[in-house]
């Protein structure tokens, strides 16, 4: 069965293999191959920005859901890409060198071909279907029909887009188009990020990753490591609730510190809940993004050392009075944020989990 009239697996390496040999026998049909894998990137960004859009964080939200979630619609991505998709497939195959009229004539066919359904199997959901029965976003614990939106837009493009898809097609493609490949590297590093959100699922390994870092910070800051932990246990859920990239990169932003005009770093944007006028707001804003957990400890350093507005917290002996200070000075919107970190400071969690903090924990975990 030639690669272009299946959907496969998304994780399926193989496949790279064999789009490459069939490269070199047949660079048209090889040609529509890619540019279906184009358009299945192109329809994961559409499905993880539409998620991204309606959710809002309200103490349910967990890095394993967002994983199993995000394997969920990169495999219905490439689904809907083998079958036709949106059409993109078809105009990106035009503009390809080596690609020929069949091979294009075969891509645009595809969407009007019937999904197939082994026999005996039900047949498969429609997309929108598909994505709302999965798992609906949810936005002030109200949900949003994602299969509504996806519908939509699969909908038949207006005539006056048809028409230039059609104009497109009959072009000849321009030369000097470079193809690059997928690394498996890109695969690694999506495995790897998983079990960094898995491993945060325990408070104890979330405490034994932060600590040596932690006592640095807190040295500069005259302040205990215990109470950096616990204001990072705060704002990230004990590590679970790390703002990630669309992705699933970490954004090892522990302190959900924002990405100001004058930030040089890496940064995404994200809703969070901000206190205003004494009620309870969602807004989007964009967070700073950092390379390590230890890269996020030292900005926090640097950031509060750095602004004049945390001058008092930094004269505190005490760290009641450092955390209350910087929430004086607007640190967090939060009314309780201050008594919330000393909670967890003085916790039976934060204690139990620096108990079972050991040297060489951190590699042995």
């Amino acid at each position: 069965m030639a690669i272009t009239d299946q959907p496969g697996f998304f994780l399926d390496f193989q496949r790279f293999g064999e789009l490459k040999l069939q490269a070199r026998t047949d660079r048209g049909h090889a040609a529509v191959a890619v540019a279906q894998q184009f358009e299945g990137l192109f329809l994961q960004q559409m499905l993880a920005a539409m998620r991204a859009a309606a959710t809002v964080d309200q103490g349910q939200h967990s890095s394993t859901l967002d994983f199993y979630r995000e394997m969920h619609d990169k495999q219905l991505a490439q689904t809907i890409a083998g079958q036709g998709g949106l059409g993109v497939a078809r105009l990106i195959a035009a503009r390809m060198p080596g690609s020929t009229d069949s091979a294009v004539a075969q891509a645009a066919s595809m969407a009007a071909l019937p999904a197939r359904v082994p026999a005996g199997a039900a047949p498969p959901l429609p997309v929108a279907a598909a994505v709302s029965a999965s798992s609906p976003a949810t936005a002030g614990g109200v949900a949003v029909p994602v299969g509504a939106a996806v519908s939509k837009t699969l909908a038949t493009p207006p005539a006056g887009v048809a028409a230039a898809a059609d104009a497109t097609v009959s072009k000849t493609p321009p030369a000097g188009v470079v193809l690059h490949r997928v690394l498996n590297d890109d695969f690694a590093e999506v495995a790897q990020n998983a079990a960094l959100n898995q491993r945060w699922q325990q408070p104890a390994r979330f405490v034994a990753d932060l600590l040596p870092e932690a006592q640095d910070a807190a040295a500069r800051l005259g302040v205990s490591p215990e109470l950096l932990i616990a204001q990072a246990a705060l704002e990230t859920g004990w590590g679970k609730h790390v703002m990630q990239f669309d992705d699933g990169r970490s954004s090892f932003n522990l302190f959900g510190i924002k990405a100001g005009a004058d930030w040089q770093g890496g940064s995404l944007q994200r809703a969070s809940l901000e206190f205003s006028d004494g009620a309870l707001h969602s807004q989007v804003s964009r967070f700073r993004a950092y390379a390590s957990p230890a890269h996020s400890l030292r900005d926090y350093v640097d950031f509060i050392q750095s602004s004049p507005r945390y001058g008092d917290a930094l004269q505190t002996s005490d760290d009641s009075g450092y955390i209350r200070a910087i929430h004086a000075a607007g640190y967090a919107t939060d009314p309780d944020y201050a008594d919330k970190v000393i909670a967890i400071l003085r916790g039976d969690l934060l204690r139990t989990s620096l108990a079972q903090t050991a040297p060489g924990d951190k590699n042995n975990a």
